[in-house]
């Protein structure tokens, strides 16, 4: 929820100044672009920085791709954050099916993966042997895809600059590889594992849903 309200929020403002300060028909440009989306390093897990490159091959259809760095995120205190490093990719395809005002439904795919020195798990030996407090390095990868609805429009009267925001539901599966713990050892589980939690656990594999919901700045070259 602390990820989707202020995407909301930022996604209603960006297209309200959008249309107040230009209402004209998005211009269709093809060929390739640059975006840049200003809220990935405000994230408040992770946050991201990158750009994305797409191209756009008629009025109809395009692909977009990107790449983030992952660190720290806005909302993230603890002093085992600082630590955090990673990346996220990110691919998708869009068919702009109302080009007068510049509609588009898309789908996505997603992998991201990051890591982080944590104390906070517990583990079990078959021995009934119990660690606690024991410090170790998870990997966590995410695979995941969605589908999405979004609108673009013009910033300048050309279109060579452009803002882009997009708003859809998907599920993603994290997976956790647990380096650095003794063998034999298994974590104990409070959560059932590899099923979809509606309330997401960062210490768990598990299945998670999703909302892509982002807005980019948008150069045309």
């Amino acid at each position: 929820m602390k990820k989707i309200l202020p995407a909301l929020f930022l996604l209603i403002t960006s297209v309200s100044l959008a249309q107040r300060t230009n209402r004209h028909t998005p211009v269709i440009r093809t060929g390739a672009y640059l975006s840049l989306n200003p809220y990935s390093p405000l994230e408040p897990e992770q946050g991201a920085a990158g750009l994305g490159i797409g191209y756009r091959f008629n009025k109809r259809f395009e692909l977009f791709t990107e790449m983030n760095y992952l660190y720290r995120g806005a909302f993230m205190e603890d002093e085992k954050y600082w630590k955090l490093k990673g990346f996220r990719f990110i691919v998708s395809g869009k068919y702009f099916y109302q080009n007068k005002y510049g509609f588009f439904v898309g789908a996505e795919f997603r992998w991201k993966r990051y890591s982080l020195p944590t104390r906070i798990l517990s583990y079990m030996k078959p021995l009934a042997d119990t660690l606690t407090d024991y410090k170790y390095q998870p990997r966590h990868s995410l695979l995941g895809g969605g589908v999405f609805w979004g609108k673009r429009f013009k910033l300048t009267p050309n279109g060579k600059w452009e803002l882009e925001g997009h708003i859809g539901i998907g599920a993603k599966y994290r997976h956790i590889q647990r380096n650095g713990t003794p063998p034999g050892y298994e974590k104990i589980e409070y959560l059932a594992k590899d099923r979809i939690n509606i309330i997401p656990d960062r210490d768990v594999d598990q299945m998670l849903p999703y909302v892509p919901g982002t807005i980019r700045i948008i150069y045309h070259l």
